[in-house]
């Protein structure tokens, strides 16, 4: 696919360790690079969308970053431990970065259709399509926490996926070669599609609470297509509801007589839906008590 895109402005960030360090600036921590990039994107489309790359306005300006070799961009990222090293280093059967990602995306994509505690501690997994692994326990357990946390950092690391010019992320771990085993083999890389990016897309935050309650209220009018609906006036506020107290309803089509600044106090129920931190309220009215009639109306 031909790209017409020109280069039009370059900038280079050079992070120099400090002068006291006695070994050169090789890493930086992750959640740093990402808000740099974040930082640069930002602050190139504020002013961009200022005109002060165009004067005719907006240029749609991107900021990119080149790869580190033709056709591909590499991300390197390592692990590290800084206290009690040694020994954590000794630990075998620590599964890789790589290992993790795999895990994880395939508990997003895939139901677990059956799992087993094993003798040794770990737990054997069985897939949805019949294939099993072994992972630990810990391990098992993280599988099962904070689902929605780990779809947003599976989207995160797949997010170049949602680019049309990007085809596959290959995913390779390895863990440093033993002593006595220098030549290990390289794991086969994990290569995730625009499909496993999809799978992790975030899902909506729904929280329901249910409560009754008591409220003063006016009955302001009603729905003659369907007696049940209403509309009240409530804490000075509208609301539409729906009435199920067949007494007061009935008594409605037998011909009550009702003014709308009567005082019935209400029964509600009332149903809260909190959906991506947005709140929305369904009331339902219970019961219908005459709390106190405008002055001069005796209609019963």
């Amino acid at each position: 696919m031909s790209d017409s895109r020109e280069i039009l402005d370059s900038v280079t960030l050079r992070f120099d360790g400090r002068p006291e360090s006695a070994s050169a600036l090789h890493e930086l921590r992750a959640a740093d690079v990402a808000q740099v990039l974040q930082g640069l994107a930002g602050i190139v489309g504020d002013f961009d969308k200022a005109g002060v790359f165009h004067e005719d306005g907006p240029a749609d300006s991107q900021v990119l970053v080149r790869p580190a070799q033709e056709g591909s961009f590499i991300i390197e990222a390592i692990r590290v431990a800084s206290d009690n090293w040694e020994t954590i280093a000794a630990v075998t059967g620590v599964p890789t970065i790589a290992k993790i990602i795999e895990w994880s995306t395939r508990a997003m994509r895939a139901e677990v259709k059956d799992f087993e505690h094993l003798q040794n501690g770990n737990v054997k997994i069985v897939w949805q399509d019949g294939t099993t692994q072994e992972v630990q326990r810990n391990v098992w357990n993280e599988l099962n926490k904070r689902k929605r946390r780990r779809k947003k950092q599976l989207r995160e690391i797949m997010t170049p996926l949602s680019d049309d010019r990007v085809e596959t992320l290959d995913v390779t771990g390895s863990q440093p070669a033993a002593d006595d085993d220098p030549k290990q083999a390289t794991p086969e890389p994990l290569v995730l599609r625009r499909a496993d990016y999809d799978s992790v897309a975030p899902s909506d935050d729904i929280e329901n609470e249910e409560d009754d309650f008591p409220v003063l209220a006016t009955m302001q009018a009603i729905d003659f297509d369907d007696p049940t609906k209403w509309r009240v006036k409530a804490a000075g506020r509208p609301r539409k509801v729906k009435v199920t107290d067949k007494d007061f309803l009935r008594q409605v089509a037998e011909g009550l007589a009702i003014s709308n600044t009567d005082i019935f106090q209400l029964t509600i129920h009332e149903d809260k839906v909190v959906k991506n931190g947005r709140t929305s309220t369904k009331w339902t009215v219970l019961k219908v008590e005459r709390h106190r009639r405008t002055a001069g109306d005796d209609d019963i």
